[in-house]
């Protein structure tokens, strides 16, 4: 195993309502807070977005939009996914260390977190192109946006996400070679 990119076959979860051929409307299906899908994750709340991801419905790379992952890349060639891992343990440590008064939610909080995983990210994509690009791979950095169940993915591949994360966290991105160049403009 590299140490920033694997080999996997990724599990594809879509939701009941585009396998029945219907369109996909998180807010209005019978399945809301209930659908296996990982694209219904994006309407879930949290605190502050009580309607979910503001980016659902408006996003061109975000649900219901995104293209699903068996249409844009060639389940018949090598899937890869690419990942950073981020020390947050050390970072609620470091943190708790300069603030001792925050909240467990408040040290966790990705804000202070998420650029630097992203940012790692994007150069272990970078990597991953440099050695693959040539052979016509592309990568998403929303694989749960096109229907790919990426906790179980990397489970498959030796690699346990933790959820919630206290010590550790994966950024997660999945390349493959296009069916399509239409696509090419959503993906790295």
């Amino acid at each position: 195993m590299a140490d920033f990119y694997i080999a996997v076959n990724p599990v594809l979860i879509y939701p009941e309502c585009l396998q029945s051929g219907k369109e996909q409307n998180c807010f209005d299906c019978g399945l809301y807070g209930r659908c296996p899908s990982s694209r219904s994750l994006c309407v879930q709340p949290y605190p502050g977005h009580k309607k979910g991801c503001p980016n659902y419905g408006v996003k061109p790379g975000c649900p219901p939009g995104a293209p699903l992952f068996d249409r844009v890349f060639d389940m018949q060639r090598q899937v890869y996914a690419i990942y950073s891992i981020f020390d947050l343990g050390a970072h609620v440590r470091k943190m708790r260390s300069r603030h001792p008064g925050w909240t467990q939610r408040q040290l966790h909080n990705a804000r202070f977190w998420q650029g630097t995983a992203g940012k790692a990210l994007r150069m272990n994509i970078g990597k991953f192109s440099a050695l693959y690009k040539k052979d016509g791979y592309y990568a998403t950095i929303v694989p749960e946006a096109m229907g790919v169940d990426v906790t179980q993915t990397m489970k498959n591949a030796g690699i346990i996400l933790e959820w919630p994360a206290e010590n550790t966290i994966y950024k997660i991105a999945v390349a493959g070679i296009l069916k399509d160049q239409k696509y090419a403009h959503l993906l790295l």
